[in-house]
């Protein structure tokens, strides 16, 4: 009977350690993104202030 239970929950263990990579791997490259783009507007506030 026990067997049959821990039988019944790995697809789901399986399904969450190929979805938890990909989650990490989508927030590493929104959060990467977000933070290229600020250094960006930085870099172009800095750039117009030498330009005046």
């Amino acid at each position: 009977m026990t067997g049959n239970a821990i039988l019944a929950f790995l697809p789901i263990l399986t399904m969450f350690f190929y979805l938890v990579p990909v989650v990490f791997v989508i927030w590493f490259l929104v959060k990467f993104h977000r933070i290229q783009q600020e250094k960006n507007d930085i870099l172009k506030t800095i750039a117009y202030k030498l330009n005046k």
